[in-house]
């Protein structure tokens, strides 16, 4: 037991500042989720934009509208998993930086809870590749919906 005890104030004051501070964390977090799911987006429908022809073509040739999204759909799923393998990557070592600088070089390796790293890491990466897909589904549907005539004749 410890000489010196906090107040009961003191402890309700931390105790809600942690809350604050854990609910503004949670803000940011959903903004940046915003925010990527968006950018992913606008990056999809610019390449529904730069494959007008393309599209057209492949529907001209019979290709259903099932295809089509099955194509953005995969290309939005391997756009997710580079980017949450570079995100988990850039995270880890972020966290092992900021472990180190905090607690020195020789207890980062002993000290850290390296399962529950992987764990956040792995949804981080999950996250990512569920984040991208959901963001593909308005500009696969474009492109799906897209009539072959309309784009054949356009110039884009």
């Amino acid at each position: 037991r410890l000489a010196w005890q906090p107040r009961p104030d003191e402890t309700a004051q931390r105790a809600e500042r942690e809350r604050t501070e854990a609910a503004r964390g949670r803000w940011i977090v959903a903004i940046a989720i915003l925010v990527t799911t968006i950018s992913i987006a606008n990056s999809m429908l610019m390449s529904v934009t730069e494959r007008f022809r393309e599209i057209g073509t492949m529907k001209c040739l019979g290709a259903p509208a099932a295809f089509i999204r099955q194509i953005f759909f995969l290309e939005s799923a391997l756009l997710g998993v580079v980017g949450g393998v570079a995100g988990a990557v850039l995270g880890g070592v972020a966290s092992v930086i900021g472990y180190a600088a905090t607690y020195g070089p020789g207890p980062v390796f002993a000290g850290m809870a390296w399962g529950t790293l992987c764990a956040h890491l792995t949804a981080a990466g999950a996250l990512s590749v569920v984040l991208a897909v959901t963001a593909a589904v308005y500009p696969a549907a474009v492109a799906a919906r897209m009539r072959p005539s309309d784009a054949l004749r356009s110039s884009v």
